[in-house]
């Protein structure tokens, strides 16, 4: 453990022992999203860069792509400052898009393909998008509102449009897509074919123009349309590679999450990239996707329902592929949602490879924090990026707090979004000005920080449970009882009480191996909290669940579990 000059992180930046001497690669933070791919890889070109369903483009294959997309955006009407709607899963034209619009200055708006059609419609008006570019299972629900927006084309891209001519046209017979006879429909490639190629120059850098949209997931409130600049994907790219996370040349990474989401676009697509690795784009994030590449990369970006299913099922694997595991992968990345301390080393012994949690949100480009490969800190979130200051902070009395000491996790960060699209109130809520003159991100989580930099999370200040006016931590709970030998996972929410107005309540996925009975189980984790947690902390109900709901983003669906514990409540 390090000695602590003063006492508080933010002035000791103790962290800094773990980041490596010199980048991967030097990265210039004043470059577009376009220019961090290509200006980076320009020695580079003939090296892979993609790979999707078996296909394989270079660097030099992504560029002749993208340039031909970005002459026919800007050919076609497309110009600085408009907004493009996306709602695409992952498949090469997702990188194409991506950096193709950003090379025209063209501000790219993503979201989650299992949107509604007032979600689509919405997000359409708000922006005024005059184009969208959208996967063939959302044509209904485009077609349904069409007519109520200012949307002048419709692009549509199919999972089979780079693949090979036997697989497109099994593709279609399969699907029997039928794009309507109206002249604002296109498909993707046919779109591109229509316009001249001819070369169109990249914009020029500006640090405050936005270039990308994201969709916030809304568990913690109203969603939001989150903007972020050029700035925030070259700051990510040139932080992280200070870290000792093992990205470069000749390495792989597999991305196994959805475009729609800044951890996917700003970690899992744009920072490989720009360190000069390829990217496997995975179409589906079912917990079972991870399952056939296996052997194909050498780090992998997932949420944590990932793992757990190759925990679960590692044992089906041949010796062979176990091996072949065991040989390849450098590390596995989690995040979006926390691993225990115990479920962290219980990954580590089964894959014989380290898995290292990082921590972040969409306002701050997906990654605020990542942990060690080389000094992987179990059950931390890991260290601020480099070059960036993470706080446990008293909102009472405007202050950072000392080593140790639980507050409100913020971040002065290079990533940080610039504004929510329309809502400047909540825009002040989460960039907000600190007496230091700063603009900090304010995460809304509570967390402490060790003597070496490391960050705990404690819950969010919206998961504090009230207990006749004791303010309790659902991560406390939530923790003390993930160390029970029986647990694999648990959640904590407040439910209804009728004698205490609210309580703790405890979910739990028992591990499989476990023959006691259910009544055991629940007596031997009470004992458990009533031995090592407050009185007021232990909760007063613990149910037993064979399975715990998720959110669309991947995360634990704590609404979902309130309800159900209400109602289980209720029937006693």
């Amino acid at each position: 453990m390090s000695k602590k000059i003063n006492v508080y992180p933010s002035i000791d930046q103790p962290q800094f022992k773990y980041y490596r001497n010199s980048p991967v690669r030097q990265i210039n933070t004043e470059q577009t999203i376009y220019n961090l791919i290509f200006s980076t890889n320009n020695n580079n070109l003939d090296s892979q860069a993609i790979e999707y369903l078996g296909v394989e483009w270079t660097f030099d294959k992504l560029k002749r792509e993208t340039d031909k997309a970005a002459s026919a955006f800007y050919n076609s009407g497309l110009r600085k400052g408009d907004t493009v709607l996306i709602g695409v899963s992952n498949c090469p034209e997702v990188v194409v898009t991506l950096l193709a619009l950003n090379k025209i200055g063209v501000v790219s708006k993503w979201f989650d393909v299992r949107a509604s059609e007032k979600d689509i419609d919405e997000y359409a008006n708000q922006s005024k998008c005059r184009y969208i570019i959208a996967f063939d299972m959302l044509l209904p629900k485009i077609q349904t509102i069409l007519d109520t927006t200012a949307l002048e084309k419709v692009i549509i891209i199919t999972p089979a449009d780079s693949l090979s001519r036997m697989k497109q046209i099994g593709y279609a017979a399969k699907v029997k897509l039928s794009i309507p006879k109206d002249s604002r429909y296109f498909r993707f490639y046919s779109f591109i074919q229509s316009y001249k190629s001819d070369i169109v120059e990249c914009v020029d850098f500006d640090r405050n123009r936005p270039s990308v949209m994201i969709q916030s997931s809304g568990t913690t409130g109203k969603p939001k349309v989150i903007v972020h600049s050029d700035y925030s994907a070259s700051s990510c790219a040139r932080s992280l590679s200070y870290s000792d996370l093992p990205l470069g040349n000749n390495k792989v990474l597999l991305n196994l999450l959805p475009p729609w989401i800044a951890y996917a676009l700003g970690e899992a697509i744009l920072y490989p990239l720009a360190m000069g690795s390829k990217v496997i784009l995975c179409p589906t994030f079912d917990p079972d996707a991870i399952m056939p590449y296996i052997g194909r990369f050498t780090v992998s970006m997932a949420a944590p329902f990932h793992y757990r299913y190759l925990y679960d099922h590692f044992d089906e694997l041949s010796d062979k592929k176990k091996k072949v595991l065991y040989d390849t992968v450098d590390s596995f990345i989690s995040g979006g949602d926390k691993i225990s301390v115990e479920e962290n080393a219980r990954f580590e012994a089964r894959f014989k490879t380290v898995l290292v949690n990082g921590y972040g949100n969409n306002e701050g480009w997906g990654c605020l924090t990542v942990n060690s490969v080389l000094n992987n800190r179990y059950g931390s979130v890991g260290l601020p990026k480099y070059d960036e200051t993470v706080i446990a902070y008293d909102n009472d009395t405007e202050k950072e707090l000392p080593y140790n000491t639980a507050g409100e996790i913020c971040a002065l960060a290079n990533t940080m979004f610039l504004y929510y699209e329309g809502n400047e109130n909540d825009t002040n809520t989460v960039r907000r000005l600190h007496p230091d003159g700063k603009v900090w991100l304010h995460t809304g989580d509570l967390g402490v920080i060790d003597e070496d930099g490391f960050i705990f999370l404690q819950g969010r200040l919206r998961r504090v449970i009230v207990r006749l006016g004791f303010k309790i931590s659902a991560y406390t709970i939530e923790d003390k009882i993930s160390e029970h030998p029986f647990v694999k996972e648990c959640v904590a929410v407040e439910v209804e009480d009728r004698d205490e107005e609210h309580v703790p309540m405890a979910f739990v996925l028992v591990n499989t191996d476990i023959t006691n009975t259910e009544v055991e189980i629940i007596e031997s984790i009470l004992n458990k909290c009533r031995n090592e947690l407050k009185e007021y902390e232990v909760p007063k109900h613990i149910k037993i669940v064979d399975s715990l709901p998720y959110t669309q983003n991947g995360k634990y669906d704590f609404r979902a579990l309130e309800i159900i514990g209400n109602e289980y409540v209720k029937s006693l």
